[in-house]
C-alpha cells in the first residue's frame, strides 16, 4: 500500500488551522492551487467552518483576497483535541 497524498483542501485547511491567514498566490505556492475561492467554499459550507475574508490592495492598487479561520473555532477544536488525547 502507497501513503495517501494530502489534497488541496486538507493542505489549506490544516494550514489556515495554524492561525495563518492565506492568499490565493500562496496557495498556489503552497499546494498548486489555482482555485483558492473554490476551496473556501467547500470549507465553509460542507465542514461548517467559519472562514473570514478582507480585501487588502495590493502595491499595484488592486484588491486581492485574504482568508483565515475564525480564532475562536481554531481555540475550540485545539481544546477538543486534547480532551480526544
Amino acid at each position: 500500500m502507497g501513503t495517501r497524498h494530502l489534497t488541496q483542501r486538507e493542505i489549506i485547511r490544516n494550514y489556515m488551522m495554524e492561525g495563518k491567514s492565506i492568499t490565493p498566490i500562496e496557495a498556489l505556492n503552497l499546494c498548486g492551487c489555482f482555485r483558492l475561492s473554490a476551496v473556501i467554499h467547500t470549507l465553509r459550507h460542507k465542514e461548517n467552518i467559519p472562514i473570514e475574508m478582507d480585501q487588502p490592495q495590493a502595491s499595484d492598487g488592486k484588491p486581492y483576497a485574504r482568508y483565515w479561520i475564525n480564532k475562536q473555532f481554531i481555540e475550540d477544536g485545539k481544546r477538543a483535541d486534547e480532551y480526544a488525547n
